[in-house]
Formats: structure tokens, sequence, C-alpha cells
């Protein structure tokens, strides 16, 4: 049986991330998380937080024929192909 809350650490942990990065996606509220404590202490991330944080932020790779850089001529690394 899973337990319905993390703890930032247990999160880390099970993903491998550094909990410092963890903290930081609470505190820029990028993760879904609730206070079990007043005054905004003690955070908690429910299931299936990190997985709609993943699949929110994932960005998609362009195919190399079609990656242009800012002036709008083809990227080195995409014409070396």
């Amino acid at each position: 049986m899973t337990k319905p809350l993390e703890t930032p650490k247990e999160l880390a942990d099970r993903v491998g991330l550094p909990v410092t990065n963890i903290r930081y996606l609470i505190r820029e509220d990028m993760l879904d998380h609730i206070y079990t404590a007043p005054g905004q202490r003690n955070p908690k991330i429910p299931n299936g937080a990190w997985e709609k944080y993943v699949s929110q932020f994932t960005v998609k790779a362009q195919k190399a024929a079609s990656r242009m850089s800012r002036s709008g001529q083809r990227n080195e690394m995409a014409s070396d192909e």
C-alpha cells in the first residue's frame, strides 16, 4: 500500500533528486503540496503530484531537420547530421 502523502525527503529519495530541488519546486508553487502545520511549515506531497509535474513541464524534442536558431538559420548540429 502506498502512502497518500510523502515528505520532500521521501519524494527526493524516490525520484533520485536532491531534497533541495524538491523544496525549491514547492516554494515556487510548481509542485502540488499541502501544509500539515500552521505557518506554511511541514509540506507534504500528495500521490501523483510528481507525475503531474513531469507531464506538465516536459518539453517535447524537435526533429533535427526542423530545428532553427534565433536568426532563422539552421542549427550547426542539425546541419552536421
